[in-house]
Protein backbone atom coordinates (compact mmCIF):
# COMPACT_ATOMS: atom_id res chain seq x y z
CA UNK A 1 0.00 0.00 0.00
CA UNK A 2 2.85 2.68 0.44
CA UNK A 3 3.63 1.95 -3.30
CA UNK A 4 0.25 3.80 -4.08
CA UNK A 5 0.48 6.88 -5.93
CA UNK A 6 -1.07 9.76 -4.08
CA UNK A 7 -2.39 11.60 -7.42
CA UNK A 8 -3.36 10.52 -10.33
CA UNK A 9 -4.64 12.79 -13.43
CA UNK A 10 -6.25 11.29 -16.14
CA UNK A 11 -6.70 13.48 -19.39
CA UNK A 12 -8.16 13.05 -22.60
CA UNK A 13 -10.88 14.18 -25.18
CA UNK A 14 -13.32 10.90 -25.28
CA UNK A 15 -15.61 10.78 -22.27
CA UNK A 16 -16.14 6.64 -22.95
CA UNK A 17 -12.64 6.05 -23.02
CA UNK A 18 -11.73 8.55 -19.71
CA UNK A 19 -14.10 6.52 -17.78
CA UNK A 20 -12.81 3.30 -19.26
CA UNK A 21 -9.06 4.39 -18.21
CA UNK A 22 -10.95 5.54 -14.54
CA UNK A 23 -12.46 1.96 -13.83
CA UNK A 24 -9.05 0.35 -14.19
CA UNK A 25 -7.01 2.77 -12.57
CA UNK A 26 -9.87 2.36 -9.57
CA UNK A 27 -9.54 -1.24 -10.10
CA UNK A 28 -5.85 -1.20 -10.11
CA UNK A 29 -6.17 0.79 -6.69
CA UNK A 30 -8.70 -1.53 -4.85
CA UNK A 31 -6.91 -4.65 -5.95
CA UNK A 32 -4.11 -2.96 -3.87
CA UNK A 33 -6.00 -1.66 -0.90
CA UNK A 34 -8.94 -3.48 -0.55
CA UNK A 35 -10.42 -1.08 2.16
CA UNK A 36 -10.05 1.58 0.08
CA UNK A 37 -12.89 4.05 0.33
CA UNK A 38 -13.79 5.76 -2.94
CA UNK A 39 -16.03 8.82 -3.59
CA UNK A 40 -16.75 10.57 -6.64
CA UNK A 41 -17.81 13.91 -7.33
CA UNK A 42 -17.91 16.41 -10.30
CA UNK A 43 -16.05 19.70 -9.35
CA UNK A 44 -19.36 21.78 -10.41
CA UNK A 45 -20.99 20.03 -6.85
CA UNK A 46 -18.09 21.95 -4.71
CA UNK A 47 -17.17 24.79 -3.33
CA UNK A 48 -13.60 23.55 -1.74
CA UNK A 49 -11.83 20.09 -1.96
CA UNK A 50 -12.90 17.17 0.23
CA UNK A 51 -11.05 16.54 3.09
CA UNK A 52 -8.29 14.17 2.23
CA UNK A 53 -5.26 14.64 4.81
CA UNK A 54 -7.85 12.75 7.55
CA UNK A 55 -7.64 9.10 7.40
CA UNK A 56 -11.23 7.40 7.08
CA UNK A 57 -13.70 6.24 9.57
CA UNK A 58 -13.32 2.96 8.23
CA UNK A 59 -9.89 2.07 8.40
CA UNK A 60 -9.18 2.28 4.99
CA UNK A 61 -7.52 5.18 2.72
CA UNK A 62 -9.85 7.87 1.33
CA UNK A 63 -9.47 7.88 -2.37
CA UNK A 64 -11.15 11.03 -4.08
CA UNK A 65 -12.71 11.42 -7.58
CA UNK A 66 -13.11 14.70 -9.37
CA UNK A 67 -14.71 14.89 -12.90
CA UNK A 68 -14.74 18.03 -15.13
CA UNK A 69 -11.35 19.44 -13.43
CA UNK A 70 -10.88 21.43 -17.10
CA UNK A 71 -13.95 23.57 -15.82
CA UNK A 72 -12.87 24.41 -11.88
CA UNK A 73 -13.55 27.76 -10.29
CA UNK A 74 -10.63 29.72 -10.16
CA UNK A 75 -11.06 29.10 -6.24
CA UNK A 76 -11.19 25.55 -6.40
CA UNK A 77 -8.26 25.50 -8.89
CA UNK A 78 -6.11 27.43 -6.57
CA UNK A 79 -6.94 24.56 -3.94
CA UNK A 80 -6.07 21.72 -6.01
CA UNK A 81 -2.93 23.49 -6.91
CA UNK A 82 -2.02 24.05 -3.16
CA UNK A 83 -3.15 20.24 -2.52
CA UNK A 84 -1.15 18.82 -5.52
CA UNK A 85 2.06 20.41 -4.48
CA UNK A 86 2.20 18.35 -1.48
CA UNK A 87 -0.21 15.54 -1.62
CA UNK A 88 -1.42 13.39 1.33
CA UNK A 89 0.32 9.91 1.65
CA UNK A 90 -2.60 8.39 3.22
CA UNK A 91 -5.30 9.48 1.16
CA UNK A 92 -5.72 9.56 -2.89
CA UNK A 93 -6.75 12.20 -5.37
CA UNK A 94 -7.85 11.04 -8.85
CA UNK A 95 -8.37 14.26 -11.09
CA UNK A 96 -9.73 13.42 -14.37
CA UNK A 97 -10.39 16.32 -17.24
CA UNK A 98 -11.68 16.90 -20.60
CA UNK A 99 -8.31 19.03 -21.85
CA UNK A 100 -5.77 20.40 -19.96
CA UNK A 101 -5.71 24.08 -21.63
CA UNK A 102 -7.30 26.11 -18.42
CA UNK A 103 -5.27 23.80 -15.65
CA UNK A 104 -1.74 23.46 -17.29
CA UNK A 105 -0.09 23.72 -13.82
CA UNK A 106 -2.25 21.48 -11.97
CA UNK A 107 -0.98 19.12 -14.77
CA UNK A 108 2.46 19.85 -14.66
CA UNK A 109 1.83 19.01 -10.75
CA UNK A 110 0.85 15.59 -11.19
CA UNK A 111 3.83 14.33 -13.17
CA UNK A 112 5.66 15.81 -10.37
CA UNK A 113 3.96 14.71 -7.55
CA UNK A 114 1.82 11.71 -8.84
CA UNK A 115 1.18 9.83 -11.93
CA UNK A 116 -0.42 11.43 -15.07
CA UNK A 117 -1.72 9.40 -17.32
CA UNK A 118 -3.12 10.77 -21.42
CA UNK A 119 -5.88 9.03 -22.81
CA UNK A 120 -6.36 8.95 -26.63
CA UNK A 121 -7.60 7.22 -28.98
CA UNK A 122 -5.85 4.82 -30.91
CA UNK A 123 -4.61 6.45 -34.70
CA UNK A 124 -7.15 6.34 -37.41
CA UNK A 125 -4.56 4.19 -39.26
CA UNK A 126 -3.68 2.26 -35.92
CA UNK A 127 -6.14 -1.01 -36.73
CA UNK A 128 -4.26 -2.80 -34.44
CA UNK A 129 -5.09 -0.60 -31.59
CA UNK A 130 -8.92 -0.07 -32.45
CA UNK A 131 -8.80 -4.04 -32.82
CA UNK A 132 -7.76 -3.99 -29.19
CA UNK A 133 -10.18 -1.32 -28.01
CA UNK A 134 -13.06 -3.85 -29.59
CA UNK A 135 -11.58 -6.50 -27.85
CA UNK A 136 -11.47 -4.94 -24.72
CA UNK A 137 -15.10 -3.81 -24.67
CA UNK A 138 -15.87 -8.03 -25.77
CA UNK A 139 -14.19 -8.96 -21.94
CA UNK A 140 -15.65 -6.16 -20.08
CA UNK A 141 -19.05 -7.62 -20.22
CA UNK A 142 -17.73 -11.01 -19.95
CA UNK A 143 -17.89 -12.26 -23.70
CA UNK A 144 -15.15 -14.00 -25.55
CA UNK A 145 -15.19 -13.03 -29.33
CA UNK A 146 -13.27 -14.26 -32.27
CA UNK A 147 -11.15 -12.03 -34.95
CA UNK A 148 -14.21 -11.96 -37.17
CA UNK A 149 -16.77 -10.28 -34.48
CA UNK A 150 -13.93 -7.57 -33.95
CA UNK A 151 -13.85 -6.83 -37.47
CA UNK A 152 -17.69 -6.62 -38.12
CA UNK A 153 -17.93 -3.98 -35.03
CA UNK A 154 -14.69 -2.29 -36.99
CA UNK A 155 -16.69 -2.33 -39.87
CA UNK A 156 -19.79 -0.72 -38.61
CA UNK A 157 -18.79 1.57 -35.82
CA UNK A 158 -15.39 2.62 -37.66
CA UNK A 159 -13.63 4.61 -35.28
CA UNK A 160 -16.04 5.84 -33.16
CA UNK A 161 -15.64 4.61 -29.45
CA UNK A 162 -18.91 5.56 -28.46
CA UNK A 163 -20.31 3.41 -31.84
CA UNK A 164 -18.41 0.42 -30.86
CA UNK A 165 -19.36 0.08 -27.17
CA UNK A 166 -22.72 0.48 -27.75
CA UNK A 167 -23.22 -1.80 -30.42
CA UNK A 168 -20.78 -4.21 -28.33
CA UNK A 169 -23.00 -4.15 -25.58
CA UNK A 170 -25.79 -4.84 -28.05
CA UNK A 171 -24.71 -7.86 -29.47
CA UNK A 172 -23.58 -9.10 -25.82
CA UNK A 173 -26.70 -8.60 -25.07
CA UNK A 174 -28.40 -10.31 -27.50
CA UNK A 175 -25.70 -13.61 -27.72
CA UNK A 176 -25.26 -13.62 -23.59
CA UNK A 177 -25.51 -17.45 -23.89
CA UNK A 178 -23.00 -18.29 -26.67
CA UNK A 179 -19.50 -19.52 -25.94
CA UNK A 180 -17.59 -17.46 -28.69
CA UNK A 181 -19.34 -14.18 -30.75
CA UNK A 182 -18.70 -14.26 -34.17
CA UNK A 183 -19.01 -11.72 -37.06
CA UNK A 184 -22.48 -13.28 -38.34
CA UNK A 185 -23.85 -13.16 -34.68
CA UNK A 186 -22.31 -9.19 -34.44
CA UNK A 187 -24.10 -8.49 -38.30
CA UNK A 188 -27.27 -10.25 -36.95
CA UNK A 189 -27.70 -7.18 -34.52
CA UNK A 190 -26.46 -4.43 -35.77
CA UNK A 191 -27.39 -4.81 -39.71
CA UNK A 192 -30.98 -6.42 -38.07
CA UNK A 193 -31.44 -2.75 -36.79
CA UNK A 194 -32.64 -1.83 -40.37
CA UNK A 195 -30.64 1.77 -40.08
CA UNK A 196 -28.52 2.83 -43.18
CA UNK A 197 -25.28 3.01 -41.71
CA UNK A 198 -21.49 4.80 -42.52
CA UNK A 199 -21.13 1.40 -44.38
CA UNK A 200 -23.93 2.07 -46.97
CA UNK A 201 -22.42 5.41 -47.46
CA UNK A 202 -19.37 3.78 -47.53
CA UNK A 203 -20.40 1.90 -50.50
CA UNK A 204 -21.13 4.48 -52.28
CA UNK A 205 -18.57 6.24 -52.42
CA UNK A 206 -16.39 3.20 -53.35
CA UNK A 207 -18.71 3.21 -56.51
CA UNK A 208 -18.16 6.54 -56.87
CA UNK A 209 -21.61 6.92 -56.98
CA UNK A 210 -22.36 10.18 -54.94
CA UNK A 211 -25.89 10.34 -55.15
CA UNK A 212 -26.32 6.62 -53.45
CA UNK A 213 -23.61 7.89 -50.84
CA UNK A 214 -25.96 11.20 -50.74
CA UNK A 215 -29.21 8.81 -49.89
CA UNK A 216 -27.32 6.63 -47.47
CA UNK A 217 -25.92 9.51 -45.68
CA UNK A 218 -28.97 11.33 -45.48
CA UNK A 219 -30.51 8.02 -43.91
CA UNK A 220 -28.24 7.12 -41.57
CA UNK A 221 -28.49 11.08 -39.97
CA UNK A 222 -32.39 10.36 -40.14
CA UNK A 223 -31.66 7.55 -38.10
CA UNK A 224 -29.60 8.91 -35.28
CA UNK A 225 -25.96 7.84 -36.42
CA UNK A 226 -23.51 10.46 -35.01
CA UNK A 227 -21.63 12.19 -37.61
CA UNK A 228 -18.36 11.47 -36.45
CA UNK A 229 -19.55 7.37 -36.21
CA UNK A 230 -20.32 8.00 -39.70
CA UNK A 231 -17.20 9.10 -40.88
CA UNK A 232 -15.57 6.50 -39.02
CA UNK A 233 -16.62 3.59 -41.41
CA UNK A 234 -16.23 5.94 -43.86
CA UNK A 235 -12.43 6.33 -43.02
CA UNK A 236 -12.38 2.51 -42.12
CA UNK A 237 -13.53 1.45 -45.51
CA UNK A 238 -11.44 3.59 -47.39
CA UNK A 239 -9.01 2.22 -45.69
CA UNK A 240 -9.45 -0.95 -46.69
CA UNK A 241 -9.37 -0.17 -49.94
CA UNK A 242 -5.91 1.87 -49.84
CA UNK A 243 -4.91 -1.40 -48.74
CA UNK A 244 -5.98 -3.48 -51.76
CA UNK A 245 -4.76 -0.75 -53.85
CA UNK A 246 -0.87 -1.03 -52.17
CA UNK A 247 -1.18 -4.96 -53.03
CA UNK A 248 -2.78 -6.42 -49.66
CA UNK A 249 -5.66 -9.10 -50.32
CA UNK A 250 -9.33 -8.51 -49.31
CA UNK A 251 -9.35 -11.17 -46.48
CA UNK A 252 -5.85 -9.60 -44.99
CA UNK A 253 -7.51 -6.00 -44.34
CA UNK A 254 -10.98 -7.26 -43.10
CA UNK A 255 -12.78 -7.92 -46.42
CA UNK A 256 -15.36 -10.46 -45.18
CA UNK A 257 -18.27 -12.41 -47.26
CA UNK A 258 -18.14 -14.34 -50.53
CA UNK A 259 -16.34 -14.08 -53.62
CA UNK A 260 -18.51 -11.62 -54.87
CA UNK A 261 -17.70 -9.50 -51.99
CA UNK A 262 -13.62 -9.83 -52.39
CA UNK A 263 -14.59 -8.55 -56.20
CA UNK A 264 -16.11 -5.96 -55.68
CA UNK A 265 -13.51 -4.94 -53.03
CA UNK A 266 -10.44 -5.53 -55.84
CA UNK A 267 -12.80 -3.51 -58.06
CA UNK A 268 -13.55 -0.52 -56.36
CA UNK A 269 -9.94 -0.16 -54.80
CA UNK A 270 -9.23 -0.33 -59.14
CA UNK A 271 -11.41 1.69 -59.62
CA UNK A 272 -10.09 4.76 -58.43
CA UNK A 273 -7.62 7.49 -60.33
CA UNK A 274 -3.88 7.13 -59.30
CA UNK A 275 -4.12 9.07 -56.29
CA UNK A 276 -7.64 10.09 -55.99
CA UNK A 277 -7.77 7.25 -53.18
CA UNK A 278 -4.68 9.50 -50.90
CA UNK A 279 -6.87 12.23 -51.86
CA UNK A 280 -10.11 11.09 -50.52
CA UNK A 281 -8.14 9.75 -47.54
CA UNK A 282 -7.22 13.30 -46.75
CA UNK A 283 -9.95 15.06 -47.52
CA UNK A 284 -11.75 12.81 -45.21
CA UNK A 285 -9.26 13.50 -42.32
CA UNK A 286 -10.52 17.26 -43.47
CA UNK A 287 -13.82 16.56 -42.54
CA UNK A 288 -12.88 15.10 -39.75
CA UNK A 289 -11.55 18.81 -38.06
CA UNK A 290 -14.12 20.04 -39.67
CA UNK A 291 -17.27 18.50 -37.72
CA UNK A 292 -15.29 19.51 -34.57
CA UNK A 293 -14.55 22.85 -35.13
CA UNK A 294 -17.04 24.33 -37.72
CA UNK A 295 -19.57 26.45 -36.85
CA UNK A 296 -21.65 24.84 -40.13
CA UNK A 297 -24.39 22.32 -39.57
CA UNK A 298 -22.80 18.94 -38.96
CA UNK A 299 -25.03 17.75 -42.04
CA UNK A 300 -24.21 20.38 -44.17
CA UNK A 301 -20.39 19.66 -43.94
CA UNK A 302 -21.42 15.77 -44.02
CA UNK A 303 -23.08 16.62 -47.42
CA UNK A 304 -20.47 18.50 -49.35
CA UNK A 305 -17.46 16.36 -48.64
CA UNK A 306 -19.16 13.26 -49.46
CA UNK A 307 -20.36 14.71 -52.58
CA UNK A 308 -16.90 15.72 -53.06
CA UNK A 309 -15.03 12.60 -52.19
CA UNK A 310 -17.53 10.14 -54.25
CA UNK A 311 -17.48 12.34 -57.55
CA UNK A 312 -14.64 10.32 -59.60
CA UNK A 313 -11.99 13.34 -59.87
CA UNK A 314 -8.39 13.68 -61.48
CA UNK A 315 -6.23 14.46 -58.76
CA UNK A 316 -4.75 18.03 -58.85
CA UNK A 317 -7.81 18.67 -61.02
CA UNK A 318 -10.46 21.50 -60.07
CA UNK A 319 -13.73 20.03 -58.48
CA UNK A 320 -16.61 21.20 -60.28
CA UNK A 321 -20.28 20.46 -58.30
CA UNK A 322 -21.89 20.32 -61.56
CA UNK A 323 -20.38 17.83 -62.93
CA UNK A 324 -21.82 15.45 -60.49
CA UNK A 325 -24.60 13.14 -61.97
Amino acid sequence: MTGMTPLLLLAGDDDLLLQRELDRQLGTLQDEDPELQVDRFDVSELEQLPELRTASLFGGRTCIVLRGVESVTAALKTELENYAAAPADEAVLVLVARGLGKVQKLAKLAKEHGTRVDVKAPADWDDRGWDRLVGEEFRRLGCKADATAIAAIRTHAGTDAGAIASQVGSVAAAHREVPTITGAHVDAVVEGRGKASGFAVADGIAERDPASALIALRGALEAGDAPLAILGAVLYRLRQLLQIRAGASPGEVGVRGGRDRVDDARRQASSFHAGELAFVHDRLARLDLELKGSELPDALVLELAIIEVATSTEVGAPWNPAAVR
